[in-house]
């Protein structure tokens, strides 16, 4: 008896580490519209609070989730498209074929690597730019924002663009991202851009509240 305690106990001690190793499947929760994410758009170095952002559902379709970017203070929107895994196809004046790749492989799970390529097209000036991206998930972590206490999945993505009119020009991005399934989005964002290896930004979205109809 005394060793079917013992083991007993070794099993509860784990049994935390047992359900932060297992798959994370896709939120059951649907998106609704009038869904909002309100972020803070940081500079990464100083922490610096650059503007503020809505980023707002305005229409759901079998393929697509449309949204609006409102930024505090300014008038207007920004129009940014998403498939259901929240992969850009849209985002203002840039068109992705087929998508950017920023999104979600469910179930997702520590370890889990995937590749993408994708060419973007602006419709403003006409230059067209392709990418190639690795995505690994690193890992999970808490994290606390103003909008509250988040179990996340930490997702590293290394991103080359190049011009396709000129591939010398190229420049790389490390994208860190923290997505929390129980709200079936990201709680922080950070971008750090090199131009022929010399940094040109680096930006953090931070989710400071959230705003889910009914």
């Amino acid at each position: 008896m005394r060793g079917g305690v013992v083991l007993l106990v070794a099993v509860a001690a784990l049994w935390p580490c047992i359900l932060l190793a297992q798959p994370a499947e896709r939120p059951s929760e649907e998106i609704r519209v009038g869904d909002t994410w309100v972020y803070d758009h940081k500079e990464g170095n100083s922490g610096l609070t650059l503007s503020t952002y809505s980023s707002v559902v305005a229409e759901i379709s079998p393929k697509e989730i449309v949204t609006n970017v409102i930024y505090r203070g300014r008038n207007g929107s920004a129009l940014v498209v998403f498939d259901h895994d929240w992969n850009r196809i849209v985002n203002g004046p840039f068109k992705y074929n087929p998508n950017d790749g920023h999104g979600i492989h469910w179930p997702l799970a520590e370890g889990q690597e995937w590749r993408h390529e994708f060419t973007t097209s602006n419709t403003q000036t006409g230059v067209n730019t392709k990418s190639s991206s690795l995505t690994k998930v690193v890992g999970k972590e808490t994290v606390t924002t103003p909008a509250g206490t988040f179990e996340t999945f930490k997702i590293e993505r290394q991103i080359k663009e190049f011009f396709i009119a000129d591939p010398s020009r190229y420049w790389d991005t490390q994208m860190l991202m923290w997505f929390a399934p129980q709200i079936n989005h990201w709680v922080r964002r950070q971008f750090i851009t090199k131009q022929e290896k010399r940094t040109t930004s680096n930006n953090i979205d931070e989710l400071i509240d959230i705003i889910r109809k009914p």
